[in-house]
């Protein structure tokens, strides 16, 4: 999360505010930027989402995932279980299948799936490897 904490702490400085101002700015607890600055916490999907969207940036680039930074006109992300059962559908795969090879519990991946909850940041980067997509593509914000 080196690489996270690093690029938020990056953005923030563009800001030209410090970490308590702009938590404020966008809504969040100061000690939450705080720690995602500290590397101690990873962010939410929700929040990944409103980082992402605040620097109008891509959550890969933000993640660190890729060195381009493509500003693009990005989708509201639908509700996770929608993306994933698409995914689930046209790679023509199961839960079983997503669960032995990511090495996870079947019953988080029939969680995801039924929209009973949503993964963690590690889970969804090992899902973004898995069906080989982008991070943005798995949220659904972008095509």
């Amino acid at each position: 999360m080196s690489n996270f904490s690093e690029i938020l702490n990056y953005f923030i400085f563009e800001e030209k505010c410090d970490a308590k101002t702009f938590a404020n700015k966008i809504g969040l607890a100061p000690t939450c930027i705080t720690r995602y600055l500290r590397g101690e916490r990873s962010p939410s999907i929700q929040n990944l989402v409103l980082l992402a969207n605040y620097f109008n940036c891509t959550t890969d680039y933000l993640l660190g995932l890729t060195n381009y930074n493509h500003n693009l006109k990005f989708k509201s992300c639908p509700p996770f279980s929608e993306r994933l059962k698409q995914l689930i559908k046209d790679r023509n795969c199961t839960c079983l299948d997503i669960a032995h090879d990511m090495e996870i519990n079947e019953t988080s991946v029939y969680s995801w799936k039924n929209g009973k909850r949503v993964p963690n940041l590690d889970n969804l980067l090992k899902l973004s490897k898995y069906f080989d997509c982008s991070v943005d593509y798995l949220l659904g914000r972008e095509n």
